[in-house]
């Protein structure tokens, strides 16, 4: 990696799953306010629910609004599950006799 400066910090990636509907939802979204991506979208909804759920950590200056704050306001007494469907492996099965 000849000419490329490595960040110190280790990132880490996180994986979700949604329904084809809600992707499109997403997609729709994405184009109405002007995202570059899905990821950014991600991206930004992950840094205000750390803020707010995790505020002595937060090094903005600028406080929480509070449309953010009530949106996650009751994160610890939230009911609505999410289906996961978890998705099936291709494993070979082959056997000394089939290979």
């Amino acid at each position: 990696m000849k000419g490329r400066k490595l960040s110190k910090v280790e990132y880490i990636k996180i994986f979700s799953r949604v329904s084809h509907a809600d992707y499109t939802r997403l997609e729709n979204i994405r184009k109405k306010y002007g995202f570059k991506s899905n990821y950014q979208i991600m991206q930004y909804i992950l840094h205000c629910f750390l803020r707010v759920a995790d505020p002595e950590n937060d090094q903005q200056i600028e406080p929480v609004p509070e449309e953010i704050k009530e949106m996650f306001g009751d994160f610890s007494q939230m009911e609505k599950h999410f289906e996961y469907k978890k998705p099936k492996r291709r494993c070979s099965r082959k056997t000394p006799d089939k290979p």
